[in-house]
């Protein structure tokens, strides 16, 4: 009789044990699923903890380039205006991204090695851009990002802008952004 006491004690720590991990591995892939809403198109889908969906590279046929877009689809493409060698975006130009047919997001500035790097404009919508500095594909250095409204000016590090309890990440995880000092000017209401 002790023995199957014991056995059945044994048996409910298991189970619960069990269940404990489960709802653990749970708990972490839903705070590791990203963010984005499906409701929005694709070019505005915003995630801070990964993409919102698997990218895969594009080809511009008349430069020849070869452009990175996070929503491929048949109708998706780029259309860079400069010079390709090696097949990877060099020197000043613009490109254009079309998503299912429309022209959304547009990059005028400087590119090496197939990167932003240097001074440029990033659209997004008529609500959404950055003008400043670039290193390395990401915002480095001075500049502003308008969002909805509110601008975002000063010294950004590794696509990192931080301004009291705001935080602004462009081309990164919002989560990398946690130790960028303050050097910053906000203009705007709205709380992020």
């Amino acid at each position: 009789m002790r023995f199957h006491n014991y056995l059945l004690v044994l048996s409910f720590a298991a189970t619960q044990l069990t269940g404990a991990v489960v709802f653990g591995q749970q708990v972490a892939s839903a705070t590791m699923q990203p963010d984005c809403l499906s409701d929005e198109p694709d070019s505005l889908q915003i995630s801070w903890v990964q993409p919102c969906e698997e990218g895969d590279w594009l080809l511009d046929t008349q430069a020849g380039c070869r452009m990175w877009d996070w929503h491929p689809d048949p109708k998706d493409r780029g259309v860079w205006n400069g010079t390709c060698p090696g097949g990877k975006k060099d020197g000043r130009g613009v490109v254009q991204w079309f998503e299912h047919g429309q022209p959304i997001d547009r990059f005028e500035g400087t590119f090496r090695n197939g990167r932003r790097e240097g001074f440029g404009r990033y659209v997004w919508t008529s609500e959404a851009s950055f003008e400043g500095h670039y290193v390395n594909d990401v915002p480095n250095g001075f500049g502003t990002a308008t969002l909805l409204g509110e601008s975002f000016s000063g010294t950004w590090k590794n696509g990192c802008f931080s301004n009291d309890s705001r935080v602004v990440a462009i081309g990164v995880a919002r989560s990398s952004c946690a130790a960028v000092p303050a050097q910053a000017e906000h203009k705007g209401k709205a709380a992020f």
